[in-house]
């Protein structure tokens, strides 16, 4: 098997050096002659690229082909992927438990978290919450996780996690 090579930010380690030049003949050169190196280093991992894309379109051409002559017609377009099912969050100890994981879940111990981030992650889980305000609802089922959430003074619907 063939050994991959490394890959590296080459565009970040010269754009960090092209911040510290002040362009005298020394710096210019220096910048010159990385150029080189880095391109020397990223022709190996652009030749081992172009021949994983080779074969997977040759393996794509073969498999196309045979379709086409197992069941004489083109293959149909990719489906795509079907969306989650939405999940009614329609009782208070459900709701209290989905949002309290979805909450921990997205934060660690120190980091604030809003009612709107928590309700975007629901949405994201296809998990819905059918209220007339739903981030009022998450804010005060929040407000009762004392152990795990604090609210924050001055920030409306913002808790800091606390373990």
């Amino acid at each position: 098997m063939e050994k991959i090579p490394e890959l590296k930010d080459w565009r970040g380690l010269l754009e960090k050096r092209l911040n510290k030049v002040t362009y005298t003949e020394e710096d210019i050169l220096e910048v010159l002659y990385l150029c080189q190196d880095y391109m020397v280093e990223i022709q190996p991992a652009g030749q081992w690229v172009g021949q994983q894309q080779g074969f997977i379109n040759q393996m794509q051409r073969i498999f196309n082909d045979m379709y086409f002559t197992r069941f004489n017609k083109q293959p149909p377009p990719r489906p795509s992927e079907t969306p989650i099912p939405e999940v009614l969050l329609d009782t208070p100890e459900i709701r209290k438990q989905i949002i309290r994981e979805v909450a921990l879940s997205i934060t660690k111990p120190g980091n604030e978290v809003s009612d709107a981030a928590v309700l975007a992650e629901l949405k994201q889980l296809g998990k819905k919450l059918d209220l007339v305000n739903p981030t009022a609802t998450i804010s005060t089922i929040l407000r009762g996780f004392r152990p795990q959430f604090e609210k924050v003074q001055g920030k409306r619907g913002v808790f800091r996690r606390q373990e």
